[in-house]
């Protein structure tokens, strides 16, 4: 029993981490599939599916960890409710972090005000004298 668990996980190219992070299987523009990554690598990544639910050859995986990953997927084996896939891009897109919080000061400076609101240059003040 050790030497086939041995000779199934000699098959991989890359080591896989347990997670159970939420994804998605796109299917088309308004139409997903929820699932779970059970485990991943940099090759591929084992999924838990709906067992009744058919799955497309190929699609897009939406990854929910850390941040939001997008790979292009094949099925490679299919067995109840988990499905193993192939990653087929080359390598790891670039993920897609969300912007970092900053400081109310920061989003003043990056804010621009119409012209009407902005304050005037000093130039184009107007100095008016107290009547006596």
């Amino acid at each position: 029993m050790a030497s086939s668990t041995f000779a199934f996980d000699n098959r991989r190219q890359s080591r896989r981490f347990g997670t159970h992070h939420p994804a998605k299987i796109v299917l088309g523009p308004d139409a997903m599939i929820s699932c779970m990554v059970k485990d991943i690598s940099t090759g591929g990544a084992r999924l838990a599916v709906n067992p009744q639910m058919d799955l497309p050859e190929s699609f897009a995986l939406f990854i929910a960890a850390h941040d939001l990953q997008v790979r292009q997927a094949r099925i490679c084996w299919r067995n109840g409710g988990f499905a193993g896939v192939a990653f087929s891009d080359a390598e790891a897109p670039p993920s897609v972090h969300a912007p970092q919080p900053s400081s109310f000061e920061e989003f003043l400076d990056q804010a621009v005000l119409p012209a009407h609101l902005a304050a005037p240059a000093r130039k184009d003040l107007k100095l008016y004298s107290k009547a006596a």
